[in-house]
């Protein structure tokens, strides 16, 4: 469990925190001589039932919020600490609410410096405290009064802790592991040091380490869980980790040590929802600059949204980071204004990688739950999205994802993950694909596989799975290396006099042929493309391009000049058009398919013989 402190500054948060655990606070030679807490300090504390947490004791000064907010992010526990001769003062209000937008599980109000006022005031703070404290999202229990000058109320403010209970009790070693750092130490004979509260998943001696966003990695030489050696730390736990390969003067607070096999990126800009307290100066209208603290960092961005947030009121937009920062689905982050610097607010992420020009400037984004989450990152990529994608942007374990998924509609399909909206535009459009094409070929037996796929290839994973679920239902029938719609019957057999008519008027024209709309009209056949194609299948034609069919024993007596006029010289359409008679409009079509199928190869000067002229066919 992770216990940390808030409150206005001089209010004895420090001084509490040492009676509690015995450990001299304000290490820093600064802090001793101004009598402040000017950065974060950790030190453990014991449970009874031999558990040891970790107590985060955090400056109380106004100048210091930003620092105050790093120290809050991860925290199971707050003791919210009200001197009781001062009362609530402005930053205890501004902590109150970073607290309540970090979402905090539960807190104890400690009435500090008990020993400075009567019993009369200390009932009349403790009432102005519940009042306070009872419209916050956060359980408070009942405010415990204490002095830790002398030590009376510390042993009740001991049993608070302990029935408060411990921190989150799933500690998913499968899940991303992530540590944001909020301190850099360089320590004699353990090198580059860097601590903070395991945010999500597991580190462990050996493991390699990436730093985002500076991209530095190095290998972890040991840790340490609440300054005791361990073989593992977890989520939820604080830790100290030594690094090896970087240097400690390379780092700062801000920076996030995470797994580098794991997908992990630094966001230029994240999806959320967002809330503003009512007593915000400012409203969050589009192209606000605002300051974002999210884990132990704070990034300058800008909101982008269709509809304002007023104070007061909750809305979805969009932020456009000026610094990367490392995000993950259902984070919890602070707002605070940009000039005149204080907390206004706060947000959830929605998406932590949300696609550029999609969705820019969406009216609504959707709720902050996982499931909601999921819908929306999901929804976003109709061909398919790897699972350990969606476990960053929507914030889900991957232990958790099926049931996730279950709850919100979305489709888990191995390790890809698809919308039941699109799996179903997807199906439409391939029965579409099929009967298009039946329409324009109604004598042939389908449509070729080939062709089938690459109609559907946009679709990526959710083409596949259509496809399967339409061959299970029999609504698509596979044969013969060609896709049918179920019922379909080519027309060939009733087709077989046009197919004459075409196959007499292509042999007449020998390669003097015409196009396929030249042999309709010569005809009077309709589909004659169709048919054609069927006739070519039987091998009665051979189609030397789109629109264009020469009978087999022609293309022969074509090959036979190529291989006579190449015996000469260069192949020009000159000399040939002088042995075959043929016009300009009929030798270009006849040349290029020449090329194609090896007989002649084009050069400046003319073609020459290809591989295949004056080979016997297969």
């Amino acid at each position: 469990m992770i216990i940390g402190t808030a409150g206005h500054v001089d209010h004895g948060k420090s001084a509490l925190v040492q009676a509690l655990t015995g450990c001299p606070m304000d290490p820093l030679p600064d802090e001793r001589r101004r009598g402040i807490t000017l950065d974060l300090h950790v030190v453990p504390y014991g449970l009874r039932d031999g558990m040891v947490a970790g107590i985060v004791d955090v400056p109380g000064h106004e100048d210091l919020v930003r620092t105050m907010i790093a120290g809050a992010a991860g925290i199971d526990l707050v003791l919210l600490v009200v001197a009781a001769n001062e009362g609530i003062m402005p930053q205890t209000r501004e902590h109150l609410i970073v607290l309540e937008e970090l979402g905090v599980a539960r807190g104890i109000p400690v009435l500090s410096k008990a020993d400075l006022v009567d019993r009369e005031w200390l009932d009349l703070v403790a009432s102005d405290l519940r009042a306070t404290l009872g419209a916050s999202p956060i359980p408070f229990a009942e405010p415990v009064a204490c002095s830790a000058r002398t030590g009376a109320g510390l042993d009740q403010l001991r049993d608070a802790i302990e029935a408060a209970g411990h921190g989150p009790a799933t500690r998913d070693d499968k899940d991303l592991s992530r540590l944001p750092i909020d301190r850099v130490l360089s320590i004699p004979g353990a090198g580059t040091v860097l601590t903070g509260t395991v945010g999500s998943g597991s580190f462990r001696a050996g493991d390699a380490v990436r730093l985002l966003p500076s991209g530095l990695e190095g290998r972890i030489r040991t840790v340490q869980r609440h300054g005791a050696s361990a073989i593992v730390v977890r989520r939820g736990e604080r830790a100290a980790i030594a690094v090896a390969g970087i240097e400690a003067g390379s780092i700062h607070r801000g920076e996030v040590a995470v797994r580098p096999d794991q997908g992990w990126e630094a966001a230029s800009m994240i999806d959320a929802a967002m809330r503003l307290s009512p007593q915000s100066p400012v409203a969050l209208t589009d192209r606000i600059r605002l300051r974002v603290c999210l884990g132990t960092t704070e990034v300058i961005g800008r909101f982008r949204a269709v509809t304002p947030i007023q104070p007061g009121e909750r809305g979805t937009g969009r932020i456009m980071l000026e610094s990367p920062l490392v995000a993950r689905g259902g984070d919890r982050f602070v707002l605070r204004s940009y000039s005149s610097v204080r907390v206004i607010g706060g947000g959830t992420v929605l998406d932590s990688r949300p696609p550029r020009g999609r969705n820019r400037l969406a009216a609504d984004l959707g709720g902050d739950q996982p499931h909601q989450r999921l819908s929306l990152v999901v929804s976003r990529h109709p061909e398919g999205i790897p699972a350990d994608e969606v476990a960053i942007r929507a914030g889900i374990s991957l232990h958790d994802l099926a049931s996730v998924a279950a709850r919100s509609g979305v489709i888990l399909d191995g390790e890809t993950l698809l919308s039941s909206a699109a799996l179903a535009d997807a199906e439409s459009e391939a029965m579409r694909v099929v009967r298009e094409y039946h329409a324009a070929n109604p004598t042939s037996a389908g449509m070729p596989l080939e062709t089938f796929r690459a109609a559907l290839r946009h679709w990526g994973h959710a083409a596949h799975l259509a496809v399967e679920r339409l061959r299970t239902d029999g609504s698509l029938v596979p044969a013969a290396g060609v896709m049918a719609a179920r019922g379909f019957v080519p027309e060939a057999a009733t087709k077989d006099a046009a197919v004459a008519r075409l196959v007499e008027a292509v042999s007449a024209a020998g390669l003097a042929v015409g196009t396929v709309s030249e042999l309709e009209r010569q005809t009077g056949v309709s589909g004659a493309a169709a048919a054609l194609r069927a006739a070519e299948r039987e091998g009665k034609v051979v189609a030397i391009g789109h629109d264009r069919f020469v009978m087999r024993q022609a293309l022969d007596l074509f090959e036979a000049r190529l291989t006579d006029l190449a015996g000469r010289g260069p192949i020009t359409p000159g000399n040939l058009r002088d042995v075959t008679g043929l016009s300009r409009k009929h030798l270009i079509p006849l040349l290029e398919w020449a090329d194609r199928t090896g007989l002649t190869i084009r050069r400046e000067e003319g073609r020459v013989p290809g591989p295949r002229l004056g080979q016997p066919r297969s």
